[in-house]
């Protein structure tokens, strides 16, 4: 196993997840979900395209992107009705990644300073949280989309984690799966383990992780390290 790099954080580092794709497996529901939505609209793709063009993109960021391509605005009944069969959906199907509740209460035994910095809206991270039982460890620090002026891949999220914590973004550590995460945190001045369960290693190295994993096993096994160094 690689070692960690010489600037990574001190023991008790304050470990800031994203939610969907990390904690959450909700990308394979929301890709096919708006993919058909896309469709609908007048943009014809598939699951994978949806995956390429909004992976790690606000909702208001994929509107916007939606808009452009079909060259009108989005009508607020089509966004509402889309919104609403998402949560349906999520209600229904949705599952924790394998080893990721297991992770997030290992830490939180450890008394490990814990957030959530995520894309999503803020009730739907809150209520995802809520479904795989988590909720709780995060002792009200969900931030979302909503509560910034600038979405990822600007770095506004994470800083508002680090500030909200009251902790400086380099004693924090970001856990994301998509480039356009691990491009905020690292322009927020954080170390970032790339989590590659559907996104390639390759692809988060080359967004600027510092360290990879592919499984939540392997995420759990660099923050040990990085608390008991």
């Amino acid at each position: 196993m690689l070692p960690l790099p010489r600037f990574w954080p001190c023991p008790r580092a304050h470990v800031i997840f994203d939610c969907d794709g990390v904690l959450v497996d909700s990308e394979a529901i929301a890709n096919e979900a708006s993919a058909a939505w896309a469709t609908s609209l007048g943009w014809p793709m598939r699951a994978a395209d949806a995956r390429a063009h909004f992976l790690g993109l606000s909702d208001q960021a994929m509107y916007a992107c939606i808009a452009g391509q079909i060259g009108h605005p989005i009508p607020p009944a089509a966004i509402a009705a889309f919104e609403a069969l998402l949560k349906d959906r999520f209600a229904q199907d949705l599952k924790a990644i394998p080893g990721a509740v297991e992770l997030v209460k290992h830490l939180f035994d450890r008394h490990v300073p814990l957030s959530v910095a995520s894309s999503g809206q803020r009730d739907k991270v809150r209520t995802n949280l809520a479904k795989i039982g988590i909720l709780d460890c995060f002792a009200g620090r969900t931030h979302s989309a909503n509560d910034v002026a600038k979405a990822k891949p600007a770095p506004d999220l994470y800083l508002r984690a680090a500030h909200h914590a009251g902790g400086a973004p380099a004693s924090c550590i970001a856990i994301e799966d998509s480039p356009n995460g691990v491009k905020a945190a690292v322009a927020a001045g954080m170390a970032v383990i790339g989590f590659a369960y559907e996104t390639s290693i390759e692809a988060l190295l080359g967004a600027g992780a510092h360290l990879v994993g592919e499984t939540m096993a392997e995420i759990g096994a660099l923050l040990d390290r990085s608390l008991d160094q």
